[in-house]
């Protein structure tokens, strides 16, 4: 937590109230300190006066939403005024409270606004999953290392893909995929130093394809299930035949006792098997299944280069998982594309829409993509070179 305020008691009783509850907590007494503060320290919330001098605690608002939007607000003022309330009280990273403060109130007040979620590096604030896929984009060798609430973990770069990661007692693929479970925290790159050892050895791309699908099911970090043990039938024949009193049986007396055989016709012996079970119900059509059908998939890839400008298409999940392409073999840009798409689909979601139409992206050798939201799958369009990707949008849209 990061008090600013200009009144030294008031200041001094937050910041000591706050850590009596057990929260880490640092003051400043002006808006510039309090920049200065959040550019070399990241902070889960600012509590913060409106009317200091030398700054506007409005300005403060205006910078974090600028350059730290994640970092939650608490605005606690004698001067919130019914415009101050009209424009940030439905923001919900905000809260407000009037002066004089109540301490249990405002600690209450900050803990319900809860702490910011996902890494971030200390210079720019970006997703590490995002930050991954642009280093992996840029071919850099990097050491990064990321700070959790939980320990410190490290990931190792050679020309783009990652080759190293440890985290608590794990490396490889699981230290990374259990960095990303964890969900918070920060991350910075360090000098490099050659990795100790090299425990990951496909692509960066496969490894955060993977992510996104352990993430979609809800298993992001989990310890694989343990395999069972092959049963030795001969141990087990051995073990069933290893009694102290032997008993022998008689072939004759056992056929002598024998039960009529049993009718599977007849409804009144109870020793017939059960009927089998009905079959399981036709799978409903989804997008994968539709488009496991070549006709299908020819037609629904086929519908896009109706229109000029497109020379690929691709069919995405929002996960990233390409369903369906014809870019010509450039399979570097089908991943792009994946990149771009599932990037996209966590804007929308962030902003309150579960689908996203007309996303225009831009590579860093110029190939224009654009993005049309198809419900469960999108479309992702590569773009002629010198064509207008907007105008070829409109037109796929239907727009004017």
């Amino acid at each position: 937590m990061l008090v600013v305020d200009d009144e030294v008691n008031l200041r001094f009783a937050i910041e000591r109230g706050l850590r009596r509850s057990g929260h880490h907590a640092d003051s400043a007494s002006t808006v510039r300190q309090a920049i200065e503060r959040l550019r070399s320290k990241p902070y889960d919330t600012v509590v913060t006066d409106l009317r200091m001098p030398g700054g506007d605690g409005l300005e403060l608002i205006q910078w974090l939403g600028s350059y730290s939007p994640s970092t939650k607000i608490l605005v606690v003022s004698a001067y919130i005024t019914p415009e101050i309330r009209a424009e940030y009280q439905h923001q919900a990273s905000i809260g407000m409270l009037e002066k004089p403060v109540e301490l249990a109130k405002l600690i209450a007040l900050v803990e319900e606004l809860g702490p910011r979620r996902g890494f971030y590096g200390n210079s720019i604030e970006v997703e590490l999953f995002d930050y991954v896929q642009m280093v992996a984009l840029s071919g850099r060798d990097k050491l990064v290392k990321i700070v959790t609430p939980i320990h410190t973990g490290h990931i190792w770069f050679e020309h783009g893909d990652i080759v190293h990661a440890e985290f608590e007692s794990h490396s490889g693929e699981m230290a990374f995929y259990k960095l990303l479970a964890v969900g918070r925290g920060t991350f910075t790159e360090v000098f490099y130093t050659d990795p100790p050892k090299r425990t990951i050895m496909g692509s960066a791309t496969g490894l955060l394809m993977e992510a996104a699908r352990q993430m979609d099911e809800g298993t992001l970090g989990q310890d694989p299930a343990p395999e069972q043990a092959p049963v030795d039938d001969e141990a087990s024949f051995a073990d069933l035949n290893d009694d102290e009193d032997e008993v022998i049986v008689d072939d004759d007396e056992v056929a002598a006792e024998a039960e009529p055989p049993v009718d599977p016709n007849d409804p009144f012996d109870l020793r017939a098997p059960p009927p089998p079970p009905p079959p399981p119900p036709e799978p409903q059509n989804s997008a994968t299944g539709l488009l496991d059908d070549p006709e299908t998939r020819e037609l629904m890839l086929g519908q896009f280069f109706e229109f000029e400008g497109v020379d690929g298409v691709a069919i995405i999940s929002s996960t990233g998982k390409v369903l369906a392409e014809s870019m010509g073999g450039n399979s570097s840009l089908v991943t792009l594309a994946g990149f771009y798409m599932r990037g996209a689909a966590r804007i929308a979601r962030s902003l309150g829409y579960n689908v996203f139409d007309g996303v225009i992206a831009r590579s860093e050798t110029g190939q224009q993509l654009v993005m049309v939201g198809m419900g469960a799958t999108s479309a992702v369009l590569s773009i002629e070179s010198g064509r207008n990707p907007e105008q070829v949008r409109d037109e796929i849209m239907g727009l004017d």
